[in-house]
């Protein structure tokens, strides 16, 4: 089955499919808050708020609230929408002053489900393993040591990497951290990671690949590091610390999340609403 037939069946599942319970994630500011008490207020009647189990999860804020959103709801069957109050709003449909369109939008009951692809990330140490999942991507960086990582694709070295750190992407990540270190973006819909490297060094002694690397969802990417002690590891807006790591897998996940569209708004215009407009 191809891809359009998948996506395809999805729209039309959606369209069938009634939303009766949904939740609010909000930024804390107050005008956030303002938007979210009058989507609350104008949504009495039409659908129930249920923090705990809803259907439809809106996010008010910016890309790191619905990054939140994602994660709280993570291991649940919800559809997400975003209203934007915050300052980059690559995710989200509405704007502050859109609440009654989208009000007015799920009362029709017409929309699509777009699935966005997850990273898997696979932590191996100390004879134990913790997996994380990101939707935009996972870093591995160190402000003051230089890194030394053995990177794999496949279980074949592809380079010894020397620099701040690296970070692996998802095409709905490629806009965000993977851009501003360089990295391609990538139209989303297809399952890809992007592997790129942070400040690495180039000259004589060392070298590496230097661009980005696109990666299929057949591949797994395997990071040994030489020291991977007090090393940040970043998933999408949280930050760990990890010590005495044996390896780090990623891949594409089995696992997707479900943005839920109630109008077309085409992932060009996306990124000249957040990249190049003025």
């Amino acid at each position: 089955m191809t891809s359009v037939s998948i996506y395809y069946i999805v729209y039309t599942l959606g369209v069938m499919k009634t939303m009766k319970q949904y939740a609010l994630v909000i930024k804390q500011d107050d005008l956030s808050k303002h938007v979210a008490n009058k989507i609350k207020h104008e949504l009495k009647g039409i659908m129930e708020y249920d923090q705990e189990n809803p259907d439809l999860v809106i996010s008010v804020g910016g890309d790191g609230t619905m990054l939140m959103s994602i994660h709280q709801y993570l291991n649940q069957n919800v559809n997400f929408i975003g209203v934007h109050t915050g300052t980059l709003g690559f995710f989200t449909d509405y704007q502050k002053d859109e609440v009654f369109e989208l009000v007015e939008a799920i009362k029709q009951d017409k929309y699509r489900i777009t699935p966005r692809n997850l990273l898997e990330v696979k932590v191996k140490h100390e004879g134990k393993e913790d997996i994380y999942w990101a939707l935009n991507e996972m870093r591995i960086d160190h402000d003051y040591t230089t890194q030394v990582i053995d990177i794999y694709i496949n279980g074949e070295l592809l380079e010894v990497f020397r620099g701040n750190g690296i970070c692996v992407s998802t095409p709905s990540g490629s806009t965000a951290y993977n851009k501003s270190i360089g990295g391609a973006v990538i139209y989303p819909g297809v399952p890809l990671m992007q592997l790129t490297e942070v400040a690495g060094i180039q000259h004589n002694a060392y070298r590496s690949l230097g661009s980005s690397l696109i990666l299929d969802a057949d591949k797994i990417i395997k990071l040994v590091g030489h020291h991977f002690d007090h090393v940040y590891l970043g998933i999408d807006h949280l930050a760990y610390s990890i010590e005495n790591v044996e390896s780090i897998e990623v891949k594409i996940a089995k696992q997707t999340v479900n943005f839920i569209e109630y109008r077309q708004l085409s992932f060009i215009q996306r990124i000249r609403r957040a990249f190049i407009n003025e």
